[in-house]
Formats: structure tokens, sequence, C-alpha cells
């Protein structure tokens, strides 16, 4: 038998005991009372409630909050951290119908609602939305991942971020880590080095901002479903980011990513800075419906 001292042993049942209170605190939320909701109205639920500096730690759930912002659908948020017959979040319920993954969610709520924002768009423009949408999603966003998780140079920023602090953000960081390093090989794109992806990071970036160009939305003057997808990136990007290489090229190089980012959220996020846990101005909004007349801007 290997001998262990006395402070491995200590850090063992330290982990251990943090990862009892992590799967109970899991166990916990996930069995709350469901939040009672007037009819008609989406209740999106998110799992890890607001974030420090964005609105949600997650770009798919501000893709999705952004859609209801943008349709002006009435919506409520539950953080109480309940979780879909799926595992997944975001999710939505609607009355009495429960759907996952914001795409599906964004698909039931148009044909619910009979709401299309690509209704003025071509075929041809809607074939484009299409690919880039794939493009930010099944692409972008793992080498944002990966930068994050797997560049240790960003430990301090993940550091300051992380909800769990001390010794419980080491086992926080090592567990999605190690999921990130896992979904990502199944991907591919975990395969290359951390510079690798880096580089295809860069390519995604410059197409973003050159297909861009000086449109005052992604795909003409008007706004449409993509727009929610790359609002939501963006958000992680340009904020959760901030300080990483990431950040820095698209301000240097692609700056017109910025001003799109920035009238985005003036327009559908007015309210921003009652929305994150860092401001003195953070009002939670669990359970509060939105009717979203009251907070885009006119």
């Amino acid at each position: 038998m290997i001998g262990l001292d006395t402070w491995t042993w200590v850090g063992l049942a330290g982990v251990g005991a943090l990862l009892c209170v992590g799967v109970g605190a899991f166990i916990i939320r996930s069995r709350r009372r469901k939040l009672a909701a007037p009819r008609d109205v989406v209740v999106v639920h998110h799992f890890f409630g607001r974030g420090l500096v964005v609105p949600s730690k997650s770009p798919f759930p501000m893709k999705l909050e952004t859609f209801l912002r943008m349709t002006k659908t009435p919506y409520m948020n539950d953080h109480s951290g309940r979780m879909s017959t799926k595992g997944k979040t975001p999710w939505i319920e609607y009355n009495d119908t429960q759907v996952t993954d914001s795409q599906f969610c964004i698909e039931f709520i148009k044909k619910k609602m009979d709401i299309d924002l690509n209704r003025s768009l071509s075929e041809q423009q809607k074939s484009i939305a299409r690919a880039f949408l794939k493009l930010i999603e099944e692409n972008f966003y793992w080498t944002m991942c990966i930068e994050m998780f797997c560049n240790e140079d960003n430990i301090p920023l993940l550091k300051t971020q992380a909800p769990l602090k001390g010794p419980g953000f080491w086992l926080y960081y090592w567990f999605v880590k190690r999921a990130i390093k896992n979904a990502t090989w199944g991907h591919g794109i975990g395969r290359h080095s951390v510079d690798e992806v880096w580089s295809i990071a860069q390519g995604d970036i410059e197409a973003l901002s050159h297909f861009l160009g000086n449109k005052r939305y992604f795909m003409g003057d008007e706004p449409s479903e993509i727009d929610c997808s790359l609002f939501g990136m963006l958000s992680l990007l340009l904020v959760s980011m901030q300080g990483t290489r990431y950040e820095a090229f698209t301000k240097q190089h692609h700056p017109n990513l910025l001003t799109y980012f920035q009238r985005m959220k003036s327009t559908y996020w007015a309210d921003w800075d009652n929305l994150i846990t860092s401001s003195e101005s953070f009002k939670n909004d669990h359970g509060k419906v939105y009717f979203a007349e009251n907070v885009v801007k006119k």
C-alpha cells in the first residue's frame, strides 16, 4: 500500500467534503419548488442565476433572454436552479409545456407566438445566418471555453468569477476543465493545442467582423435571430473575458464588434447594471415578470 502523508490525507478529505457539499447543493437546487407563473408567460430557468459581470455566466441564457426582449415576449426568470428533465440548462416552461435547449426554446416560442425575426431575410440570407449561427455556437464558443479553462494564464481571471473560492475553486476548476476537455476532444477541436485553437478563434472573429462591417445589425438594418446568439457570445468575449488575448485582439483589430455589442446592450439591456451581482444597483429578479416595453428603449 502506498503511504500518504498527513497533508495529503487532509487535502483528500477536504476535496471529498467539498464534493459532497457541491452534490448536495445540486440536489437541493434541483428539487426546489416550482415557481408559480402567470398563464401565457414564458418561464426561463437558469441554474447559476445572475453573473458577476454579465447577467448570465453562459452565452446561451443570454441568447434566449435577448430573443424574448427583442420580440417583446412576456417572461420571467427562475433562478432556483431546477434542471430540465434532460439535465440541461437553460430551459423554459410555458403553461404546461417544457422545452430544453436555447434554440429549441426559440423555435417553440416562434411557433407559439407566431413570431419571425427573419421574415425580412431572403432564403439566401437565412442560409448565411444559419451558417454563422453554427460557427458561433458550435465552433467559436468552444475556442473560448478552451482558452478560459485550458490556458493557465487565465486562472487569475477565473478566480475572480468562479462560484467557489479558496480550495473550492480548484475543485471547481478541475471538474470544469475535465468536462471541457472531454467535450472538445469528441468535438475534435480539443485535440489541438491552446495556441492552435487560438488561431482558429482569430479566423472566426475576423469572419464575424468582416461580415458585420458597418451594418447596424448582423444581417442588415433590422434585427434577426442571429443577433441574439452573437450578442450572447460577445457578452462572454468582451465582458467575462476582459484582460485575455481574445478581448484585446477583438478591440484592437475588430472594433466594429465592440460597437455592435454596445449598441445591442443599450437597446435591449438598458437594465444591465441591475442584473449583475457586482453592481451596487443589483436587484434579484427571480420571479419578476418582464414585459419588454418596460425594459427596451423605444
